[in-house]
């Protein structure tokens, strides 16, 4: 037996004797079988045939020709073939081989690429039907034991111990079907049909600690995982309804904490991994989509993950870039938390690694899905404030208690407006129906070669605020995959466009919650009142924003041995986002009488362009080998990184008509605000080595040596490295009689990773002539505006982790538990300088340490599993404990009223509170002396998040399928804006208070928790502000998503020819549960900077409540 056509099989043939040729046929025959697998798509070949009495191997010359299809044959048999005659046009290769095996003596069967021919069996003995065959793994390594069954009769049998099945009955025939099944593999059932060999692969039953879990240049499962991973797929992501699918992570991994900056769309998204390592420096995780790294847009300003860093903004702040990325284009999102999974990625890896991988084609027959949706969103909770009586009561109340007088002027409320009026500002600000609308469209397939898919997305949100504003969005992604006849060569490329449009207006209408409740609109004489500023003239400052993104990446790789691989990874990247924001002169507080010439000044643009490009390379060789009954993987690569950011922020006057507002060219006036060019470059070089025995003992380590161009040349380069390892003791002898145990693991880890993220070429003195407020004979001058720092480097973390994770009772209960500590150094901060100097500070590294120290759980448990109901639940728990554990020379840094050794690094330090004179109704405060110091009588406030989790569960029952999820989180507190206002006394001015406030003192002798009202500000109410008066509970359980989904009957979606359908509906954000409900939502308040996630004193608009219904439907 031979490969056809290629003749260093002839010239082998002429060396050997005839008798071990054949051997050798025989064998590689048999072997070559067993590794190949059914083939899906051996007839989708078109083949045009016109011969007349020729030979079989000629036939096979041609149909190698136009298909590229192998043939396998023995050389003897071919002499006993007959002539064949043939004429077909486009017919199948199916239809074509029966036509040239008719009334010969051989059969063929078809595995992948090739075809095998071989005798047909005679049957000898009556009408006894003969099927057989060899059943392999995945690999192609033959599976003993094996059951092969008769479907709907008693007749069956096993494999051999080389895979091998023969079945010879009466009662089998063509229309039999073959039912294969074996422990931990799926089963299969096919019919038999006019064959007569039946090959079959079966493929692994994938249970959870088998999945494929991405890791750091490479893949691994949990149960092989040496590093700590936390996962969801694209089934977790396709029952939630979101527009960023860094949301979707929100209570379902462990280690994670990920706020949202208000309910917009497209509003930024802070994503903080097992605490915050860093001081000043960011504390942003490095994201890899496709395994190419992701920049950030962000100018030069690693802080913010915003693409709006140094642009302008609108109603929904910064935007996230992530948001352009559509969620049914993700297949999984993969976390990397420890050292040892981290580590890879060297300095950028101190912050956690997110690894997105998008969908991929796969082989098969073409196939078209189509979902789409609909629904509406809602605010689902408001503040309680005052009405109208109350309000005024209290207003009323502050002039008294003050000894001042009502007048038009400062007392407008109390006695010009309308004292029956009455409106809920919350209601007509943000108490609008959001329709939301998504569609979503992709077809893939392939052959064992070529893969692909194609998918577009488009999703339209509406929003709350009256008026007509929008976010929209359109994209489309194509991936391709190529793997060579041979399988050396492989290849996959993806690209992915997309465009987003945000027309919002410039403020956050969320904030008129504290208007007057009788407020009006107009003034008598119909005039805006701008008593504050007036919620009409904000719906006319619009914001727009334009962005488009483009993500390319490639996967090259060749197999020089069969254990010798080169690779790379190739990317580029382009985000350009155009912003305007338009403020006509009728939105503005003009007087009447002001001149055309002053109202064209009024009017103005802000117009910011900002663009990233960015690209990477990164070869690779990848080598395996066996050392004493173990497998040694190693790794070795390079990184080649580059980043360029540009932005140019206009600032436009004197437009001499509004409907001039949409073009900065329209200005009479036009100043250069800000002005970006910075290029970021990145080298590194890291290798990784892997050794697995028996699958039992795992060791794994990694270095990398990276080189920044954000730190000079005497620190531009940094050694980082890990070590993991993991013992899976339930595979030692003494486990097996503890069956209840089917899964057992220790593992541990550490490790040094670094982080760089501070702005560009602070290493040199930088200057600027943007908006510097010195100006020459009416030009602006160059200014410095940083001192130069020669010897920054890198910020460095020490990861330490230990973990066991358990299986029992054949993994229906998986458990895992995290111990964990992260010790920061080296920090990168401001560091305060003398002002004679000219600058109050600059930037360096200072030897505070901060350190994390947590523990994490995830316990999934399969509660019932039947042929019609499945129930599984998920549950994960995270304990963080953040402190400032050294800090040389605090008392006397600029930080000394900031931090506290021993506390969270988000500490705030706070006067405390105890309550109202009950003689005066004047607050007071815990003080060593008369009054209240600044600097010794603060206590620090803890803001931070001691546990937070949350659990899923998916109940299934026959063609319907149930999926929710409850979020939880406990925050010590922050700061509540919304309860109280901060700075002033109640009734000071035009600022309604919420209904909290009817406790307080009104009269000598009253025992109320708040002071009295008033409308002079003095120093008691400015220790007031600084205070724990209005410090809330910020924890909250949210009835996070809920999915409801029925799959129609297959039965029916054979008649309109459908391979699947499904309806089903979704909520998201249905219900808080919150102690402080003095707050639009808890989980949205902000504090004002990036490191605490939502536990500041700001507040912002919250997530909506949303509703939607939807088909999805595959041909």
């Amino acid at each position: 037996m031979k490969p056809t056509f290629l003749k260093r099989g002839r010239e082998i043939r002429m060396l050997l004797p005839t008798k071990i040729r054949l051997i050798m046929k025989l064998t590689f025959l048999i072997l070559f079988a067993a590794c190949l697998q059914v083939s899906a798509n051996s007839y989708a070949q078109k083949i045009t045939l016109s011969e007349k009495n020729a030979s079989l191997e000629k036939i096979f010359r041609v149909i190698k020709a136009q298909t590229g299809y192998l043939f396998l044959f023995d050389d003897q048999q071919l002499q006993s073939a007959r002539k064949v005659t043939i004429d077909v046009k486009e017919a199948s290769i199916q239809a074509v081989l029966d036509q040239c095996f008719q009334d010969q003596p051989l059969g063929y069967h078809i595995v992948d690429k090739t075809i095998i021919v071989q005798p047909k069996i005679v049957v000898k003995h009556g009408p006894r039907f003969v099927i057989r065959g060899v059943v392999t793994d995945e690999s192609g390594l033959p599976l003993e034991h094996v059951t092969v069954q008769v479907e709907g009769k008693g007749i069956g049998m096993t494999t051999t111990e080389k895979g091998e099945y023969d079945l010879t009955d009466p009662n089998v025939d063509e229309e039999t079907i073959l039912i294969f099944s074996f422990i931990g593999y799926v089963p299969q059932k096919i019919r038999i049909g006019n064959r007569h060999t039946l090959n079959v692969r079966l493929v692994r039953e994938r249970k959870v600690l088998d999945e494929t879990v991405i890791i750091g240049y490479g893949t691994t499962t949990q149960r092989k995982s040496t590093g700590a991973i936390s996962s969801i797929t694209s089934k977790d992501i396709a029952t939630q309804t979101i527009d960023n699918p860094l949301t979707a992570l929100q209570g379902r991994v462990s280690g994670v904490q990920i706020t949202q900056d208000n309910g917009l769309p497209g509003a930024g998204v802070r994503v903080q991994i097992r605490g915050q390592n860093t001081a000043a420096a960011g504390f942003i995780p490095l994201y890899v989509i496709d395994g190419v790294p992701f920049t950030l847009f962000n100018g030069g300003q690693p802080t913010t993950d915003a693409l709006n860093a140094y642009g302008t903004s609108g109603a929904n702040g910064n935007i996230s870039p992530f948001s352009m990325i559509a969620p049914e284009d993700i297949e999984r999102i993969d976390i990397l938390k420890d050292a040892d999974a981290t580590a890879i990625y060297g300095s950028r890896g101190a912050n956690g690694v997110i690894l997105i991988t998008t969908k991929k084609g796969r082989k098969g027959k073409t196939s078209l899905n189509i979902n789409v949706s609909n629904g509406i969103a809602n605010v689902n909770h408001y503040i309680p404030m005052m009405n109208t009586p109350e309000y005024l009561q209290m207003r009323k109340e502050a002039f008294a208690h003050s000894n001042v007088t009502p007048t038009v002027t400062n007392a407008k409320d109390l006695l010009v407006w309308d004292q029956n009026a009455y409106t809920d500002w919350q209601k007509w600000a943000v108490g609008g129906t959001a329709h939301y609308t998504n569609a979503a469209v992709s077809v893939s397939g392939g052959d064992a070669q070529n893969t692909f898919l194609f998918s577009s997305d488009y999703r339209k949100q509406g929003t709350v605020f009256p008026g007509d504003f929008d976010n929209s969005s359109l994209s489309g992604r194509l991936n391709a995959g190529h793997r060579s006849l041979d399988q050396k060569f492989n290849m996959n490329v993806g690209v992915n466009y997309s465009f987003a449009k945000n027309n919002l207006p410039q403020t956050d209408l969320s904030s008129l919650y504290d208007l007057p409740p009788n407020y009006p609109l107009y003034n008598a004489d119909n005039s805006l009142n701008w008593t504050r500023t007036n919620p009409l003239a904000l719906l006319k400052r619009k914001y727009d924003g334009q962005t488009t993104n483009f993500i390319s990446s490639a996967d090259i790789s060749y197999k020089i041995l069969s254990n010798l691989t080169v690779k790379a990874n190739l990317g580029f990247t382009q985000t350009i986002l155009k912003q305007t924001v338009a403020v006509p002169a009728s939105s503005q507080n003009i007087a009447s009488t002001a001149t055309p010439a002053t109202i064209a000044a009024a009017n103005n643009l802000t117009s910011a362009n900002n663009g990233n490009d960015n690209y990477i390379i990164e070869p690779q060789v990848e080598y395996s080998t066996g050392i004493k009954g173990g497998k040694l993987q190693l790794l070795a690569g390079t990184t080649f990184q580059q980043s360029k950011a540009t932005g140019i922020t206009l600032y436009g006057s004197n437009f001499s008509s509004e409907s001039l507002l949409n073009s900065i060219s329209s200005a009479g006036t036009v100043t250069v605000r800000y002005n970006n060019y910075s290029i970021y470059k990145y080298n590194a070089v890291f290798a990784r080595a892997n050794y697995n025995w028996h699958d039992k003992y795992i060791v794994d380590g990694t270095f990398r040596r990276d080189g920044s161009s954000r730190f000079g040349p005497n620190h531009r380069f940094g050694n980082f490295g890990a070590v993991g390892a993991a013992w899976l003791f339930s595979k030692e002898k003494f486990m097996e009689n503890i069956p209840v145990i089917s899964f057992g693991k220790l593992r541990g880890s550490y490790g040094l990773t670094g982080n760089d993220q501070i702005p560009n070429y602070l290493y040199s003195p930088l200057y600027t002539s943007a908006w510097t407020g010195y100006n020459y004979l009416g030009t602006n001058t160059l200014v410095q505006n940083n001192i130069s720092n020669p010897d920054l480097h890198w910020e460095t973390t020490k990861k330490l982790d230990f973990a066991l994770e358990l299986g029992l009772w054949d993994d229906r209960i998986l458990f895992k538990t995290d111990f964990y500590r992260n010790r920061s150094s080296d920090q990168l901060v401001s560091i305060a300088l003398p002002t004679q100097g000219g600058f109050v500070s600059y930037t360096g590294n200072f030897p505070a340490v901060i350190q994390n120290k947590g523990w994490e759980f995830e316990l999934t448990t399969t509660n019932i599993q039947s042929k019609n109901v499945k129930w599984t639940t998920y549950l994960n728990l995270t304990i963080n404990r953040n402190k400032l554990v050294s800090y040389p020379g605090l008392a006397t840094s600029s930080y000394s009223t900031t931090y506290v050794v021993g506390q969270p690094i988000d500490v705030q330090l706070l006067y405390h509170y105890t309550g109202v004179d009950p003689t005066t109704g004047s607050p007071t405060f815990t003080s060593k002396g008369a009054t209240p110091q600044y600097a010794t009588d603060r206590i620090p406030m803890n803001v931070g998040h001691p546990y937070y989790g949350g659990i899923t569960n998916n109940i299934s029952y026959k063609n319907f399928t149930l999926d929710f999820t409850f979020q939880f989180n406990h925050r010590n507190g922050f700061r509540n804006s919304t309860l109280t206002s901060n700075f002033y006394p109640y009734g000071y001015t035009y600022t309604n208070q919420s209904t909290a406030i009817l406790d307080r003192w009104k009269t000598t002798g009253d025992k109320a928790f708040f002071p009295s009202a008033g409308v002079n500000y003095d120093q008691a109410y400015s220790n007031l502000a600084s205070s724990d008066y209005n410090w809330g509970d910020a924890s909250f359980i949210k009835f996070k998503t809920l999915s409801l989904t029925y799959n129609l009957p297959k039965t029916w979606l054979q008649h309109v020819h459908m391979s699947g359908a499904s309806l089903y509906a979704q909520g998201q954000n249905l219900y808080t549960w919150a102690k402080q409900k003095y707050v639009y939502d808890p989980e949205t308040t902000l504090p004002g900077t990036g490191s605490a996630l939502g536990a500041g004193r700001y507040s912002a608009f919250p997530q909506l409540r949303t509703m939607v219904v939807g088909l999805n439907l595959s041909f």
